[in-house]
């Protein structure tokens, strides 16, 4: 029985290994199959393929956790319209101040709407270092653009002041300030250093086949200005006054418009270098 359990446990490490072996060979070889998109994990952000196969129309998504990215294939076969794209992502939006509804009590100044926040900066485009030795080039499209900036949010309503009674209306809330658009994300920059191997037939340049799409995400648009309160209406009361027996008591003013935000500031375009080794 002790021998059986030795066994057992050798047989188990010993297929552990060969599945990590499998594993590990199979790591080395990335096929994406004709219009599919695969997206790499960022444990490969530092990776040496055997081979890369990107058939026409195939989509590699790089796992934007992982802002620098360097990858080499000892042997590159690409399609048609392939892409490879690393896009900043787009800043959230800030939030919308709180709007006071309805109206104050009584002779009271309406409260003010709060402001909004400024919205959250855009995503930089991943930084992209390309080494491949190509058995097939037809078109690569590298898109490491950056993300837009988040919209500002807009600022809160003021509340209505409240109604007038032995004292004169009161004057309504003044609106919240509108929040900044985020700033956008730089361009990502890239790198490709590439080589032709014999089978391949490929000679000259590679600049009409590969475009690469840097640019800088733009600044988020401002959020808008919260709008005052009304304030409430003037009106007569009953008092002998030399002009008669009604003396006017002045109404509120209207609460104060917001500022609106600032567009957020736009990102730097990223750089890009193509040379054959």
């Amino acid at each position: 029985m002790k021998y059986h359990r030795v066994f057992v446990r050798a047989f188990i490490s010993a297929l552990g290994v060969c599945l990590l072996a499998a594993n590990a060979w199979s790591l080395e070889r990335l096929h994406v199959a004709s219009g599919e998109t695969h997206t790499l994990g960022a444990e490969y952000a530092d990776w040496v393929f055997d081979e890369l196969v990107l058939e026409d129309g195939a989509t590699l998504l790089l796992d934007g956790s992982a802002p620098r990215w360097s990858l080499e294939a000892r042997s590159a076969s690409i399609g048609n319209d392939v892409s490879i794209a690393g896009v900043g992502q787009v800043g959230p939006a800030g939030a919308s101040g709180t709007s006071v509804d309805g109206q104050a009590k009584d002779c009271r100044r309406g409260q003010a709407g709060t402001n909004g926040t400024h919205g959250n900066p855009g995503g930089d485009g991943l930084s992209l270092a390309l080494t491949l030795s190509l058995e097939r080039l037809e078109s690569l499209a590298i898109d490491v653009r950056g993300g837009a900036g988040g919209l500002g949010g807009d600022g809160g309503n003021g509340q209505k002041g409240g109604a007038a009674d032995k004292c004169p209306g009161a004057s309504g809330g003044d609106g919240g300030d509108g929040g900044d658009g985020g700033d956008g994300g730089n361009g990502g920059n890239v790198r490709i250093y590439y080589s032709f191997l014999p089978e391949s037939g490929l000679q000259g340049g590679v600049g009409k086949r590969v475009t690469i799409e840097n640019i800088a995400g733009a600044g988020g648009k401002p959020g808008k200005a919260g709008v005052g309160g009304k304030g409430a209406s003037g009106h007569y009361v009953n008092m002998r006054t030399l002009a008669g027996n009604k003396k006017w008591i002045a109404g509120g003013d209207e609460g104060e418009l917001g500022e609106p935000g600032k567009v957020g500031r736009s990102g730097v375009k990223g750089q890009y270098v193509v040379e054959r080794d």
